[in-house]
């Protein structure tokens, strides 16, 4: 009977987590279709979306440009995108990692690296989301049993700084080409 009354409650535990994430992942898309509707058409606004999901933010905001939008709202509709995908990562990599035995046993290594530096080694996370991109960065932020806000706060800070860069670099790209 005990055992029966805890695989309840884990099955509710689990659907919870599951309905959050999809909960979180449909504002995040609603967000970024709503801000680019009002830049535009739909269709470029689902382009820059499913880009920046597949892509990551960063290429998503360089093709922001070519496909009309304002380096400022191409930029910020790459990053809401790009977070559409991160909450349901979040509930996969949690699971993954508290329930299954075998990955336990395998990151009791990284827990004991992520005591030691887990404070100050998050950070590494912020110049690494521009190179490997907000999914790997998650990744490694589970697999070192990092603090998930501190992670998450990393590589937003990583994502935002070059997502803007980008498009503004990209931008200032063209208008220099456009005034040859």
């Amino acid at each position: 009977m005990g055992k029966e009354i805890r695989s309840t409650a884990t099955r509710t535990t689990f659907f919870r987590g599951l309905l959050y994430g999809i909960v979180l992942s449909l504002i995040f898309f609603t967000i970024a279709l709503v801000l680019g509707i009002t830049q535009g058409d739909a269709v470029r606004a689902l382009s820059l979306i499913g880009t920046s999901i597949v892509l990551e933010a960063q290429p998503a905001a360089a093709a922001s440009i070519p496909l009309g939008f304002h380096p400022f709202m191409g930029a910020t509709i790459s990053i809401v995108a790009n977070l559409i995908s991160l909450p349901i990562m979040m509930f996969a990599f949690n699971e993954i990692v508290t329930r299954w035995k075998w990955a336990q046993k395998r990151l009791q290594k990284a827990e004991k690296l992520s005591k030691k530096y887990g404070r100050y080694g998050v950070w590494v996370l912020v110049p690494l989301c521009p190179i490997l991109g907000a999914y790997v960065c998650m990744a490694i932020g589970y697999l070192m049993r990092w603090n998930p806000i501190l992670m998450v706060t990393s590589i937003l800070v990583g994502m935002i700084s070059s997502t803007f860069i980008i498009a503004y670099g990209g931008y200032a790209i063209v208008n220099l080409f456009h005034h040859i």
